[in-house]
């Protein structure tokens, strides 16, 4: 069942007693999680939501964000 173009859900999750749940084998396969990976929590207010991102793609957007910083910067002649 898709809600948007890139949202999909992904299955239902119970949460246990320390607060821990379970992410869908077939999401860790498409992620390509692995047992001790480090994953980022993201809670979404607006949406009263959590999202999971690896470590690795974290890193991939803040890398991102610092090119497009940086060609932000060159347009507007703005020097270090």
């Amino acid at each position: 069942m898709s809600y948007h173009k890139r949202i999909h859900l992904a299955g239902v999750v119970t949460v246990g007693p320390k607060g821990q749940v379970v992410i869908p084998s077939d999401v860790r396969e498409s992620m390509a999680i692995v047992p001790g990976d480090k994953l980022i929590a993201l809670y979404l207010e607006e949406k009263k939501s959590v999202a999971f991102v690896t470590e690795q793609q974290a890193q991939q957007y803040v890398i991102e964000m610092g090119e497009q910083f940086t060609e932000f910067k060159a347009k507007r002649g703005v020097k270090k």
